[in-house]
């Protein structure tokens, strides 16, 4: 015995560093995971909270400013121009600096009254727009309502279609608002970026020198492709048109196609990751040095008492189970080290069992060739009966038995099983086999013969193990079958008629049943015949048969096994095909199981001819 590879200690410290590394690195790639995953759900939660506060702000201050310019666009309504009741309303509103009302006439919206804080103002504001108001009317028209910021400033323009109460007329309403505090908010400067868009990705409010951008000049925006659905809110990775990943969240503002739009530098949104990454980096190398010194002294001290235990084993191999191994350790390498000096002693004890298992062995398997000779030929002719049988043990030896002779005009046919099986059953059977030769020779009825069997059971077992049996004769002379039987299964007659053979062609053989033989030592048998004809054949067999199970566990039962006897013998076939067929029948079952019990049986056929 040679040592061979790499040396057991280095192996153990491979071991004792590699586990903890390999955990270590998963345990940190599996927390960075999962703190990311967290921050990022954090962040869109932060942001879409805030796109969500920030649509409903906007949405609330421009409603509010409709809702305060309703009466004013009612007065024109009404008055088809704005009197001093909606100027007293308008002077009184500080953020709304022009209302101007636009009359269509003839398919073209033209302007009809204002009310400005300024004067010439809305001129001004028109002029500034130049053919770009025109633009914003049409679309006022088609949608109803267009909210703008043209100037780049925090002035919000809003173009209202409104009908009159017989929807004849329509009339667009232009209103001027300033939303200065809601303009800051979105020019604040901050790691999150807030953008209000149009429905056309126009940035109406943003970050410096953002205002009156397209939205794609600064991200993708495919998040908002799905312009038209029902989504109200929510968030995305996307990546900047600089490339840079963004966390984005938007919200719709509810009023117009109005959108806010937030966006997160994800690298900043992470930076404590980073932190926490480098942080753990020193911890991981510190935790990995300790492991190294400790692993160091614990695979010394262990490999040194496990070099003993290679010594002593090389000893064993060489035959030399006398050697102890001392080791002081009461960890598992002080039991490993006792349990080897036990394992010492046990060895010479176990190589003598082995060879007295061995012994045994051989010794049952001569009793099985012995018990082979105990059973008759497979195939036989005797007279006009035709006799074919199958025997298969469960075990190396067997407790089923199955027998025929001829005394001077009578044949005889024996079948028994044993209490259980194996060795015991077999030396019952053995007995049997024997008394049978003595009570051959004395020419008596069937129900005498199984008195004198069952007493020479009952003194070979004492009444511990006993033996179903069935013995019938048959008349040469007469054609009649005498039989008496000792709880055995009973035997099918199956009488030959016109047709197939049908369940009500088998007739059991149950007019008499008596006590199992070594029972009890007196018993006293009686018997009864019938007659044989020419093409009747007699089934006999144990009760293994039914018990036979496949590897489901699942038994053949009663019913598979007299399907299986009627389909085997429909045809009146010859006792040798009709055991043939039958065995195949319970070897489709079985597919290989186990026998749970011997099976035995037999079939005897009146030919009618000698």
């Amino acid at each position: 015995m040679k040592k061979r590879g790499i040396s057991i200690r280095y192996k153990i410290l491979l071991l004792l560093t590699s586990i903890p590394l390999i955990t270590l690195t998963v345990y940190l790639v599996l927390a960075m995971r999962i703190f990311e995953d967290d921050k990022i759900a954090y962040v869109f939660d932060s942001t879409s909270s805030m796109s969500g506060t920030m649509a409903t702000q906007i949405k609330t201050q421009l409603n509010g400013v409709l809702s305060t310019t309703k009466p004013i666009f009612q007065d024109y309504l009404s008055q088809q121009k704005f009197t001093s009741v909606g100027n007293s309303i308008f002077e009184n509103e500080y953020n709304i600096e022009t209302v101007a009302a636009f009359k269509d006439v003839n398919g073209n919206y033209q302007r009809d009254a204002t009310l400005e804080k300024v004067q010439q103002g809305t001129d001004q504001t028109i002029g500034t727009l130049g053919g770009r108001f025109q633009t914003y009317l049409r679309e006022a028209d088609t949608q109803g309502r267009v909210v703008k910021v043209p100037f780049n400033d925090d002035r919000v323009l809003i173009l209202e279609k409104v009908s009159n109460e017989t929807k004849t007329r329509n009339t667009i309403f232009l209103v001027v608002v300033k939303m200065s505090e809601s303009a800051e908010m979105f020019r604040a400067i901050s790691s999150q970026k807030m953008y209000l868009i149009s429905g056309d990705g126009t940035v109406l409010f943003g970050p410096e020198n953002t205002t009156g951008q397209k939205l794609q000049a600064i991200v993708d925006p495919s998040f908002l492709k799905d312009a038209g659905s029902k989504v109200a809110q929510g968030a995305e990775t996307v990546k900047a048109t600089d490339g840079t990943e963004l966390l984005v969240s938007f919200a719709k503002a509810g009023f117009g196609d109005l959108t806010v739009v937030t966006t997160v530098e994800k690298a900043k949104a992470l930076g404590a990751v980073q932190i926490l990454i480098r942080k753990s980096l020193i911890f991981f190398g510190i935790l990995i040095s300790l492991t190294v010194i400790i692993s160091l002294f614990a695979s010394s001290g262990l490999t040194h008492a496990l070099t003993d235990l290679f010594a002593a084993t090389k000893k064993v191999s060489e035959g030399d189970f006398n050697i102890r191994v001392k080791v002081d350790s009461n960890d598992e390498v002080g039991s490993l080290a006792d349990n080897f000096n036990i394992m010492a002693a046990e060895v010479s004890r176990l190589m003598e069992q082995t060879a007295e298992k061995a012994r045994m062995e051989s010794e049952l398997q001569t009793a099985k060739t012995v018990q082979e000779t105990l059973f008759p030929e497979a195939r036989a002719k005797i007279g006009p009966l035709s006799i074919a049988g199958y025997y298969e043990p469960a075990s190396e030896c067997g407790g089923d038995w199955w027998h025929y002779c001829q005394i001077g005009n009578k044949i005889f046919l024996w079948i028994g099983d044993a209490t259980g099986h194996g060795a015991p059953a077999a030396l019952i059977t053995s007995a049997a086999k024997s008394a049978s030769t003595i009570i051959e020779k004395l020419d008596i009825s069937p129900a005498k013969a199984l008195e004198l069997l069952n007493r020479s059971i009952y003194d070979v077992s004492r009444g511990r193990i006993m033996m179903t049996f069935f013995l019938a004769s048959f008349d040469l002379d007469t054609g009649e079958l005498i039989y008496c039987n000792a709880s055995h299964e009973a035997p099918f007659l199956m009488k030959k008629g016109d047709g197939p053979l049908k369940k009500k062609d088998l007739i059991p053989l149950n007019e008499v049943n008596n006590p199992r033989l070594g029972q009890a030592r007196d018993s006293v048998y009686e018997e009864t015949s019938i007659k044989l004809d020419a093409g009747d054949a007699v089934f006999f067999y144990t009760d293994g048969i039914p018990d036979i199970q496949n590897p489901g566990k699942e038994a053949w039962g009663e019913r598979e096994f007299i399907k299986a006897l009627i389909a085997a013998n429909k045809d009146y076939p010859s006792v040798g095909d009709s055991v043939d067929k039958f065995a195949v029948s319970f070897q489709d079952h079985r597919q290989g199981a186990p026998l749970v019990d011997d099976v035995t049986f037999f079939v005897v056929k009146h030919e009618g001819t000698v």
